[in-house]
């Protein structure tokens, strides 16, 4: 059974200490924000600049797939290698617990990385709409529909693979996955059908209308397939040792 109280405690010391990590900071706060002034203050994207709210869509994509995904799988890899996992289970944590409080601690960090990117986009002159409010829950949504897959490669493979595997995904994501480049429609059709840009997609509307359209549906569909069966798989083949 489930403990409040442990979950909340090693829910909030897991987001300390990568919130103290210097290297976090660099992949959540200031690779997006400087994307974020690329994107609306040049043409180096696109040949041309980009709107205020597609842009921090973009940007809000990429710090929770960095929270929920790179960062979550690094950090359980080495502490899966150190024996930090084994020696958490000797502790009146139980193994769910665990589990949990890592993927809360990766939302907090990629809602505390959002902060600083909403501060820079109101600064860059955008203007919230009520939608605006319902980001959290996406943001969420986006780490559970990528912490399942985290997990699968942190559990079962070594520690230093883990480290290349995921900053080569994340790398992946941002130039082909339809997040910050758009490509031709066949292809897009395709990509819409993963994460990111079904992220980008929900995120998007919120920022934009709000409306929950055919597309934006499918987008949320989309996330909680992903994450139901990253987290199966990872439940299936993740290794403690």
């Amino acid at each position: 059974m489930i403990s409040l109280r442990r979950l909340s405690i090693q829910t909030r010391w897991e987001f300390v200490l990568n919130a103290r990590n210097s290297e976090q900071a660099l992949l959540l706060v200031i690779i997006p924000i400087l994307i974020l002034f690329v994107m609306t203050s040049t043409s180096i994207i696109g040949g041309e600049s980009t709107g205020i709210e597609v842009a921090l869509a973009t940007v809000l994509t990429v710090s929770t797939i960095a929270a929920g995904f790179t960062s979550l799988a690094i950090a359980t890899a080495f502490e899966r290698r150190s024996d930090t996992l084994v020696f958490l289970g000797t502790t009146n944590l139980t193994r769910m617990e665990v589990v949990a409080s890592k993927s809360l601690g990766s939302l907090l960090l990629a809602l505390f990385a959002g902060i600083f990117t909403f501060i820079a986009a109101l600064f860059l002159g955008w203007t919230p709409s009520a939608a605006a409010f319902s980001i959290p829950i996406w943001i969420a949504l986006g780490v559970f529909s990528v912490s399942g897959f985290a997990y699968l490669l942190a559990g079962t493979v070594r520690a230093e693979a883990v480290l290349a595997i995921s900053n080569a995904i994340f790398v992946i994501v941002l130039m082909f996955g339809g997040v910050i480049f758009t490509f031709g429609s066949s292809f897009t059709t395709m990509l819409e059908f993963l994460p990111p840009l079904a992220l980008k997609t929900v995120i998007g509307t919120s920022i934009s209308t709000g409306g929950l359209g055919a597309n934006v549906m499918q987008a949320i569909a989309v996330l909680i397939a992903w994450g139901i069966l990253g987290h199966l798989l990872a439940s299936r083949f993740f290794k403690w040792r």
